[in-house]
């Protein structure tokens, strides 16, 4: 984003005394930018293991583990495709609007973020632990039970860090849109 752009949009707020410099805005920006770039990164590559995964392994009829795996897969595509869409249509709006339009597009952005926080989210989420769930028994059958005692506790912590990343996430949303309210 070019820097005269955002210098003309927040310099026509002037009655505020606390608009921050563009220069720490753009920062910020970019720095929100990276982190919802490296979440769909994670997100993808995990598609693309479970992807590969089930080409490799499913078997030739439909039953709990092919289940598990197109539940885990889809709760993923979902999430990407939520976040892709949120993330081009926030940023898509910043150069067309004055700073109070884009503070009452910010507020609109929030509330329709709350929704998919709190609805979408945990549904997925919840989608995507059920599909894993239902492979552990074919695991179990695969692996040895040392090797099976490790996925189970790596899954219960890797899904325990996942939902601590997306409730912060979550809570520094919910605090930003109640900074807009204000």
């Amino acid at each position: 984003m070019d820097n005269d752009i955002l210098n003309k949009v927040w310099n026509e707020n002037k009655s505020s005394h606390t608009i921050p410099e563009p220069s720490s805005i753009i920062a910020k920006a970019n720095q929100q930018r990276r982190k919802q770039n490296i979440g769909l990164i994670v997100m993808g590559i995990t598609v693309l293991i479970l992807i590969a995964y089930a080409t490799l392994y499913l078997p030739n009829s439909f039953n709990s583990f092919s289940l598990g795996l197109t539940l885990m897969v889809a709760s993923m595509l979902v999430r990407i495709i939520i976040e892709m869409y949120s993330k081009l249509k926030k940023a898509s709006k910043l150069a067309s609007m004055d700073a109070k339009t884009y503070k009452l597009y910010l507020k609109r952005y929030y509330k329709w973020r709350m929704k998919i926080n709190y609805i979408l989210t945990p549904v997925c989420f919840a989608v995507y632990c059920y599909g894993l769930y239902l492979l552990f028994p074919y695991f179990k059958n695969e692996f040895s039970n040392g090797f099976y005692l490790y996925l189970i506790a790596s899954a219960v912590i890797s899904l325990i860090v996942v939902g601590a990343i997306i409730i912060n996430q979550i809570i520094k949303e919910t605090r930003f849109l109640k900074l807009l309210q204000q």
